[in-house]
């Protein structure tokens, strides 16, 4: 147990890296795709896309159980009902690009943070 765990973290991703890799997924789709990209810019544009879709997938239905009476932290909700990934890319670099010291920020607890303020779970 203690290994996976040790696994998991050594693994998480930072703010500051999310950053950087959406910051390159938003220009190239500004660009409308014409700026050129190689194999690892393109594998982190595509962790960019990956959690955000993830996350975006998971605090939609955390929203849905939290309308149902469950006990959820409002941190981890959002309603992302129709909204695009794009959209939660732009957000998110929006806001984490005007943060100092992002680096001490997990990339997930940052994101949560950005996506639940913009969308809040009513």
């Amino acid at each position: 147990i203690l290994l996976n765990s040790k696994i998991i973290l050594a693994q998480e991703f930072s703010a500051y890296d999310l950053l950087k890799s959406c910051n390159n997924y938003k220009g190239w789709i500004e660009n409308k795709f014409q700026s050129p990209v190689d194999q690892q810019l393109l594998f982190n544009m595509g962790k960019c896309q990956g959690i955000m879709e993830t996350t975006g997938k998971i605090m939609s239905t955390l929203c849905v159980e939290k309308k149902r009476n469950v006990n959820i932290n409002k941190q981890l909700a959002a309603n992302l009902q129709g909204i695009r990934t794009v959209s939660l890319v732009r957000e998110y670099v929006s806001v984490a690009s005007s943060i100092g010291n992002i680096q001490k920020y997990s990339a997930q607890s940052l994101l949560t943070q950005i996506l639940s303020k913009k969308w809040p779970c009513n």
